[in-house]
């Protein structure tokens, strides 16, 4: 969820030559609404924080707990008759970790806030915090009062089962109307095997689908009921729940929401995460969770924020950016199916940037297509150092298989 705020405090001449050095002021405390407690406050020192910012202004954003936020001071200075607005002003983004403050030691001289003949001059600073969004408004969905009769179908995980109706699962899922609708054997044994999603999932989805309430409320939990409505086409969930993942997209549930956009072909989704990758992109890269994404999401996100056309522009953009882990798995269906019309593509990004497998592979492939090769004028523009390294490896390659 993104929640946008701004407070502003006066700062004239007696600040600067009454305060001390060190002495600090701060604005009133303000509540953030469905932060689960998160409260901020500005902190300004007008004669500098330390005796090493003497003579200037700090100001700082305050915070109570972890949140990501950007922020900017800003002063407008009104000039003489017949100028216009002067606007000085500062901004970033920082992620807290704790409470803490965070801004600008030498937000702006004394000298130069005196060169304006306005005092009381106005301090602004505009905040904009990303946090998750409420999870508890979650209405129930269908049926919550289904306990007073016996249940007749299981759906089976591993070595645990969820006991459900079959007309409830009728209900709410085409995919399960069709199975048990039928000669199957799912409607025969009264169960059906689900291998691809976890029990406590398979548990929280029926759960949710039946109005009970959720015990653990995450965005990874929200996401799981998510596929699992997908993959069973329950509509009526991805309806209530589709809007969860959009307000709670942070640097810590990046991974697990934009996994979930890709898997499930949400591309209005996709794009928003891309729209905050490109915003976010060293934080979220710095993430373990991200590192464990699939490459070929990885791949898809790369391409699409930035406008790659290629697979090679994508594989160049990830090791500029140090997204290593989906090289060699990006790497190897190039190698696998090499030809005449990706060769000069795949030696050109091979050499430039050092990708050794590629390399051998590209060396093997000019041995056995050498002459088809020369004739490329692709070939030729690849320039004397790369086509001398390629010759240069498919030569001592050859030695080594002798």
């Amino acid at each position: 969820m993104i929640f946008k705020d701004s407070v502003g405090f006066l700062l004239d001449e007696a600040d600067f030559s009454k305060k001390k050095v060190g002495e600090e002021l701060k604005t009133a405390e303000h509540c953030v609404p469905y932060s689960d407690g998160l409260k901020w406050w500005v902190e300004w020192f007008p004669a500098g924080n330390s005796a090493k910012y003497t003579n200037y202004i700090s100001v700082f954003l305050a915070v109570n707990k972890a949140v990501f936020a950007k922020f900017e001071f800003k002063i407008n200075v009104p000039l003489r008759a017949g100028q216009t607005e002067c606007e000085l002003k500062r901004s970033a983004t920082h992620d807290f970790t704790k409470p803490e403050s965070f801004g600008f030691r030498k937000f702006a001289s004394h000298d130069t806030l005196r060169r304006f003949p306005a005092l009381g001059k106005l301090v602004t600073c505009e905040v904009e915090f990303a946090f998750l969004g409420p999870l508890i408004r979650l209405s129930p969905c269908l049926a919550p009062y289904s306990d007073h009769g016996p249940s007749d179908f299981e759906l089976v995980v591993g070595f645990r089962r969820v006991k459900v109706h079959k007309r409830f699962l009728s209900l709410i899922s085409p995919v399960f109307h069709a199975m048990l609708s039928h000669d199957t054997a799912e409607a025969k044994f009264g169960k059906v095997k689900i291998t691809d999603f976890d029990f406590e999932t398979v548990k929280t989805a029926i759960d949710f689908c039946l109005g009970r309430k959720l015990e653990a409320q995450s965005v990874e939990t929200v996401v799981g009921i998510l596929r699992f409505a997908d993959k069973y086409a329950i509509d009526t969930v991805t309806d209530q729940l589709s809007k969860i993942p959009r307000s709670n997209l942070s640097i810590d549930t990046f991974p697990t929401i934009v996994h979930y956009a890709y898997d499930c072909s949400d591309s209005d989704l996709f794009d928003e995460c891309c729209a905050f990758f490109k915003e976010h992109q060293r934080l979220i890269r710095a993430t373990e969770k991200f590192s464990q994404l699939p490459p070929s999401s990885v791949a898809h996100l790369l391409g699409t924020t930035f406008d790659l056309e290629t697979q090679f522009d994508i594989l160049r953009r990830a090791y500029t950016n140090g997204i290593y882990f989906i090289l060699d798995p990006l790497e190897q269906p190039i190698i696998k199916s090499m030809s005449l019309d990706t060769f000069c593509d795949a030696v050109d990004y091979a050499w430039d940037c050092s990708r050794h497998n590629l390399k051998k592979a590209c060396a093997k492939f000019f041995g056995g297509n050498s002459a088809a090769i020369c004739e490329l004028k692709t070939f030729l523009d690849l320039g004397p150092q790369i086509t001398h390294g390629m010759m240069k490896l498919r030569f001592d390659l050859f030695l080594a298989d002798r």
